[in-house]
């Protein structure tokens, strides 16, 4: 008999015997239960159970949203509401979490009749159900990946399994790390489940490649996270007057620290573009254009304002600086 086997012998009577520990302690432990504390488990056993059937219940209900919107309401959706001067085709539209929450409320929300800002404020679960199927149904709409077999995309899943829905693996094969993720077999087609096809949707349509490593830093995490909500919502989200002088307050000081930040790290031409986007006139979408109030013959930028009367500008707040140009 070899050391190896010796070894691997001595490791299985080992892990048997603690097996066994653990097989005593639990049948002491069920002895030692009274009657209301078994009752108390059977209770909670059964919420367990319900909570996983409405669990299954749920990611096949994704799969039929997902297919409902992108394969037979595919033809009237509002996709035109996507496209601008500059973007004519929707194929040709880059996304971004910000692109995916315009397209859940100008397009499915839009479909279904209801007011985005309505069901975000009344009822966030049913906006959210929607948020998490957009990058699917886009990734069908960009890609027509679906596949019917006798007239139907989906698995019959048997038991307490969640259906599942047959697509173009072509794509993923081209991929030896997706291919081996999604499709070992190595087929032109698979069953694929809602969280798969999720993952899969994220990588073609965010390009992101695994979901762990979706963000390189905290800073990035967060600072998407508020991207996603300023995307639509650029108006303060309260009436409260207190609350909403907060929000503003912080937003002046993270700014003020995000400057700083970037100055320590001389990103000097990010600045610029700041500063260009504040005052430069000649820029169409610039946020001096948005006040008529500014006569753009006159002031070119805020920092180093050139005047028709030359008056210098010394300011060292914000308050000083607008009186300063209201006199000017």
């Amino acid at each position: 008999m070899t050391t190896n086997t010796k070894k691997t012998m001595i490791e299985e009577i080992q892990k048997k015997d603690e097996i066994d520990v653990v097989q005593k302690q639990l049948q002491k432990f069920q002895q030692s239960l009274n009657k209301d504390q078994k009752k108390l488990i059977e209770e909670t056993d059964k919420l367990v159970s319900s909570a996983s059937d409405s669990e299954v219940k749920s990611l096949s209900t994704n799969l039929d949203i997902f297919y409902n919107f992108s394969v037979k309401l595919k033809s009237i959706l509002p996709i035109q509401t996507m496209l601008t001067d500059t973007i004519k085709n929707f194929n040709k539209i880059e996304w971004t979490n910000a692109q995916l929450i315009k397209f859940t409320n100008r397009v499915l929300c839009a479909t279904l009749g209801k007011n985005y800002d309505t069901i975000q404020g009344q009822d966030e679960y049913y906006y959210n159900v929607l948020r998490r199927v957009s990058v699917c149904i886009v990734y069908e709409l960009t890609h027509s990946v679906v596949k019917h077999l006798d007239n139907n995309a989906f698995s019959n899943p048997v038991g307490r399994t969640p259906k599942k829905i047959y697509i173009s693996m072509k794509a993923i094969n081209k991929d030896a790390d997706l291919k081996k993720k999604y499709n070992k077999e190595g087929g032109d087609y698979a069953y694929v489940s809602f969280e798969e096809l999720l993952s899969i949707s994220k990588q073609f349509v965010l390009k992101v490649k695994d979901d762990t490593r979706e963000y390189a830093s905290k800073l990035v995490k967060m600072l998407r996270a508020l991207e996603e909500y300023t995307a639509d919502a650029q108006n303060f989200d309260t009436i409260d007057t207190e609350i909403k002088k907060e929000e503003i307050s912080l937003i002046e000081m993270m700014t003020c620290r995000f400057l700083s930040m970037l100055d320590t790290d001389s990103q000097l031409e990010t600045m610029a573009n700041i500063k260009v986007y504040l005052d430069n006139a000649k820029l169409k979408d610039g946020l001096i254009n948005f006040h008529e109030s500014y006569d753009t013959n006159k002031i070119k930028c805020v920092n180093f304002v050139n005047f028709t009367n030359s008056k210098p500008i010394i300011a060292e707040t914000g308050e000083q600086l607008l009186k300063q140009l209201s006199n000017q």
